[in-house]
């Protein structure tokens, strides 16, 4: 007769153990939930009063795996920490920002030329409030040492039907500085007009149409949030000041086309962008679907 209640039971006595620096909140809080969830044996640590362990090392010491999931700000001081006793190991860091700590984590391997450790950088592109990985973005940026647990991350992640990409970790800041700089830029600016201007946010949330909506609905999920992580990922990303150069120029531009009045030259200046948006056609009727489910959840919520 079998020692084991379950399959999930058994699947635990086998599987590797799991341990998440800073497993208390943020991503790191959802890490922990999804692998105990995936049935994995998981501790973290953190630094308040929640965590399950004495410190990170104990942490290391206990775990075959190691995600390291704190602040940006935070993430070097950490891995100076664990990287020493990490031999045989195989660390995981979820950063937003790749660059300054990979080349942090090259430096640790000449420093410890005896530690054979494995490092995993990957990028989930969501925060701990999603409920489930459909659909989810997650980015394999940087591998060194035994390709195993990578292969196992990869494999775990899509069978809940994440998609998940390569991208070399300097392209990532490359095309984060887009994706992230400025789009939460673009979002903060924006917020902070609003605020600026006065306006009562309900009388602007009960006119708008789903459409604008949608933008407002962005606007409170980001200001909302941890500023510190958002602040963290303008000033380390090396490439965002490059591309807030470009958009500070481009603002005003478009603003003295407007304050001119010159009608012609707004025609062009937005035919110019068309032309780069042409292959995204199939984003309209995405966008059609998305304003259609707005508008009838906010006709659910009147009655």
């Amino acid at each position: 007769m079998s020692i084991y209640k379950n399959f999930s039971e058994m699947q635990a006595s086998y599987t590797k153990k799991i341990g998440v620096v800073g497993g208390s909140r943020g991503l790191g809080s959802w890490l922990v939930k999804f692998f105990t969830e995936n049935h994995y044996p998981v501790q973290f640590s953190s630094a308040d009063e929640h965590s399950q362990v004495a410190d990170n090392c104990t942490l290391l010491a206990q775990s075959d795996v190691v995600f390291v999931a704190v602040p940006i700000r935070a993430m070097c001081d950490v891995l100076s920490e664990i990287y020493p006793y990490a031999h045989g190991k195989t660390i995981v860091e979820v950063c937003s920002v790749k660059k300054f700590v990979i080349e942090h984590y090259l430096q640790l391997q000449k420093q410890y030329p005896d530690v054979q450790a494995n490092f995993v950088s990957i990028h989930p592109m969501f925060n701990q409030m999603i409920r489930h990985l459909r659909g989810q973005v997650i980015l394999f940026n940087y591998l060194s040492g035994s390709h195993e647990w990578a292969l196992e991350l990869r494999n775990l992640f899509a069978a809940h039907q994440a998609r998940c990409f390569d991208m070399d970790y300097l392209r990532h800041d490359e095309v984060m500085g887009v994706v992230q700089g400025l789009n939460h830029f673009n979002v903060f600016a924006s917020a902070k007009t609003l605020n600026t201007l006065g306006n009562q946010l309900g009388i602007i949330r009960n006119v708008a149409s789903p459409p604008y909506r949608i933008f407002l609905i962005f606007f409170s999920r980001y200001v909302l949030q941890d500023a510190g992580l958002y602040a963290d990922i303008q000033m380390y990303n090396e490439f965002v000041p490059q591309v807030l150069e470009i958009f500070k120029g481009e603002v005003e531009k478009l603003y003295q086309i407007i304050v001119q009045k010159d009608r012609e030259s707004f025609l062009d200046y937005v035919a110019t962008a068309r032309r780069y948006f042409e292959e995204n056609q199939e984003d309209i009727g995405i966008s059609n679907h998305l304003i259609e489910q707005l508008g009838a959840y906010l006709n659910r919520l009147k009655k």
